[in-house]
């Protein structure tokens, strides 16, 4: 652990904010430390680590992992599963690198390849939010909605002021034809992010079906400005 810490700090060094502030250089940074972390806990569930920093962790792990993000900005979605693939070899708790690859394979409608990795950063990390909420939302486009609002739920737990896994959570429960709750859940979505466009038009939805028409079209003018 040591070798690595040494190593880290170089990187740090190197790549610190304050000695460049450029967008590039930040991303960077926050790449090396993600990574460094990945590390961290890798060394946690070994008794011992014989190889060189260099073997675990090449620096051109986060170089395979930025190419896919251009992919991925190009919404080059195959191309950019290749090299989170080529990133995740060289650093298999790449934390990150899993999330996004399962979010390429979710763009794909390969929902199954996302769900698997999406498992895999909850084995790495029970507490990530993202990957919970991703995983309901590709649970969700499978019409698995009550293992979906499970994952919301857990989203929503650990980030109360989720309004992202709230929305999806009251789409949820519409689809269940449970229209109280959905309300609820969009009503909390907007409270949290007053400008959330989506939410305001869902619960128009909701509304709607509820015989509520007055209420349903002044969220809707709201979505419809909001979007302007």
């Amino acid at each position: 652990m040591k070798e690595i810490k040494q190593a880290y700090r170089k990187l740090v060094l190197r790549y610190h904010p304050d000695k460049d502030s450029s967008d590039d250089n930040d991303t960077r940074f926050k790449q090396i430390s993600d990574a460094y972390q990945s590390l961290k806990q890798h060394h946690k569930t070994e008794l011992k680590i014989t190889k060189k920093f260099t073997d675990i962790y090449p620096e051109d792990a986060v170089s395979f992992y930025e190419q896919a993000e251009v992919f991925i900005a190009k919404q080059n979605y195959e191309e950019a599963i290749v090299f989170y693939d080529k990133a995740l070899e060289q650093l298999p708790r790449y934390e990150n690198a899993w999330l996004k690859k399962g979010d390429a394979h979710s763009h794909l409608k390969k929902h199954e390849d996302a769900l698997a990795c999406y498992e895999k950063v909850l084995q790495i990390n029970p507490k990530s939010t993202d990957a919970w909420n991703l995983k309901g939302v590709c649970l969700s486009d499978l019409k698995r909605y009550e293992e979906a609002l499970e994952c919301f739920d857990k989203a929503t737990l650990l980030k109360p002021l989720h309004f992202a896994a709230w929305n999806f959570k009251g789409v949820c429960f519409f689809n269940l034809k449970k229209l109280e709750k959905a309300l609820e859940c969009f009503d909390k979505a907007t409270k949290i992010r007053p400008e959330f466009a989506v939410a305001w038009h869902n619960k128009g939805g909701v509304l709607l079906k509820l015989g509520k028409k007055k209420e349903a079209e002044k969220c809707y003018e709201k979505a419809k400005k909001l979007r302007q």
